[in-house]
């Protein structure tokens, strides 16, 4: 439109021309300009609430809280120009999102938590204190500074809630009504929070945003891409444990083919045999008898199968496979008390995929019967074959645990049990391994009842990633769906120089 055009153009077409090609609406980046104030509280608040949420299925009780730190962090970022206590705000808030996303990336692995890690709960919840008290003092700084009149005792109560949860959590008293009151005092506060914001906005306060670089936008990227490469590696790198896998040797002494020549003769297994250590070899000298119970075991969950008979119909899980051999050998000892040293034997028929870790949870005959006391060390050893070589490594974990259990029957209860942990590699094949105790007799007329419970893991998936050990000893399901327990048991009765087995096949 030329100069005389639009001179010469009337008021009111003017007006309707502008009309026409202003936009709706501002754009959001105008709008957040305009209200920075509100913008940053109210992502400070939903922080805090998400913070405190716990809901737990599918992963929410770790995905809201992640979400919350980060909104803490951005709206605090935009506020930590005002005034020194929201500066301290915004650099406890970044301390929380990097020890966030630790805790997020370090529950993908199987690695034992070192004593500050351990602490993590607490100094969370330490430091979450100090940004609701640094919050607390710079609403007040603001009140100083503005010269506007409005109340802080919202943001008071919030540190003192906190600091109540914390005293209820630590003595372990908190109710079923305790937690009613808690979340309602939780709710009102966090309302009053969200009215103050919106009154400071109504009453014209307004703040100058923090200059950045980077945009909220590429720091929730740069959080999230952070997160996803360590969630990645974890489970890559740090979801199974680190064996010391090296070659067989296969020499042996003159003493150790005698006995193994021996223990050959009267029944143990040959193939087992030269799984055991020469240490362990050495201790069945001048064996008396062998004692062997083979039993194969399926590492799957079959298939259901209906049949019909007659006008009934009947359903049973059918097994096309077993994959898991166990083999309990228990060899009399020449001494004096009468003594036997067992060994549990495990091999891999077929491979049925070596997620992550694997664990062995004894229950030797001394766990309930008065007849049996231990003697000696607990041994063993696993091993594979990979292009004709046979590898062995010690178990990554082999010793007496003691840990409190939970049950909807028997309720806490302490128990301690001999454990064997350990990973398996995907390459070669038959994997097996053997662990082994001594067991002598302190009462006549008792039976040895061993048992071997070994739990397998059967998917990579699980988050946060638990070893095969840990889930046992919380969970005393078989099948916890991650894992699966076979349990066997080398029951037998020696009387008079003979030995019965139970429930032999």
């Amino acid at each position: 439109m030329d100069k005389q055009d639009w001179t010469s153009l009337e008021e009111p077409v003017f007006d309707e021309l502008l009309l026409e090609n202003a936009p709706d609406t501002p754009p959001d980046d105008l709008i957040s300009q305009i209200t920075p104030w509100r913008k940053a509280m109210n992502r400070v608040l939903c922080g805090c609430a998400l913070t405190a949420l716990t809901l737990n299925f599918l992963l929410l009780n770790y995905l809201l809280p992640a979400i919350g730190v980060v909104l803490m962090l951005l709206g605090f970022r935009t506020l930590r120009r005002e005034n020194r206590w929201f500066r301290l705000c915004y650099a406890l808030s970044a301390l929380r999102c990097v020890l966030t996303g630790y805790s997020l990336i370090r529950n993908t692995t199987v690695f034992p938590a070192a004593p500050w890690e351990q602490a993590l709960g607490v100094i969370h919840l330490l430091l979450l204190l100090a940004v609701f008290f640094a919050l607390w003092r710079g609403l007040c700084t603001l009140r100083e500074t503005s010269g506007l009149e409005f109340s802080t005792g919202s943001a008071a109560a919030l540190l003192v809630w906190y600091g109540i949860l914390f005293v209820l959590a630590m003595l372990g008293v908190v109710g079923f009504l305790a937690v009613i009151a808690i979340v309602v005092a939780y709710v009102l506060i966090l309302r009053n929070l969200f009215r103050l914001s919106g009154v400071l906005d109504e009453a014209g306060y307004a703040i100058q945003a923090a200059p950045v670089q980077l945009s909220d936008r590429w720091v929730v990227r740069i959080f999230a891409v952070i997160l996803a490469v360590g969630i990645a590696l974890g489970y890559l790198f740090g979801g199974s444990y680190p064996m010391d896998w090296a070659e067989q040797n296969t020499d042996t002494t003159a003493e150790v083919q005698e006995i193994k020549d021996h223990l050959a003769s009267l029944g143990f297994p040959e193939d087992i045999l030269n799984d055991l250590t020469d240490a362990d070899l050495l201790s069945c000298a001048g064996a008396k008898q062998v004692v062997v119970d083979v039993m194969d075991h399926p590492a799957n969950r079959g298939r259901r199968v209906t049949e019909q008979q007659g006008n009934s119909f009947y359903s049973d899980t059918v097994y096309d496979t077993k994959e898991l051999r166990i083999t309990g050998i228990a060899v009399e000892l020449p001494d004096e008390r009468e003594s036997w040293k067992i060994i549990q034997h495990f091999q891999w028929l077929e491979n049925p995929g070596f997620y992550g870790t694997e664990s062995i949870q004894l229950w030797p005959a001394s766990r309930t019967d008065e007849g049996w006391g231990m003697r000696g060390d607990f041994t063993g050893q696993v091993l594979y074959d990979e292009n004709g070589k046979t590898y062995i490594s010690p178990y990554f974990y082999l010793g007496e645990e003691t840990y409190t259990s939970s049950s909807v029957f028997w309720g806490s209860t302490q128990n301690q049990d001999l454990f064997a942990a350990f990973s398996l590699p995907d390459r070669g094949e038959n994997h097996r391994g053997y662990v082994s105790y001594t067991i002598q007799e302190m009462v006549d007329g008792y039976i040895v009842d061993a048992w071997i419970n070994y739990t397998h893991q059967m998917t990579w998936w699980q988050y946060p990633v638990r070893s095969a050990m840990e889930t046992r000893m919380v969970n005393a399901r078989n099948d916890t769906g991650t894992f699966l327990t076979i349990q066997d048991a080398l029951q037998f009765y020696p009387h008079d120089g003979i030995t019965d087995l139970i429930n032999a096949e």
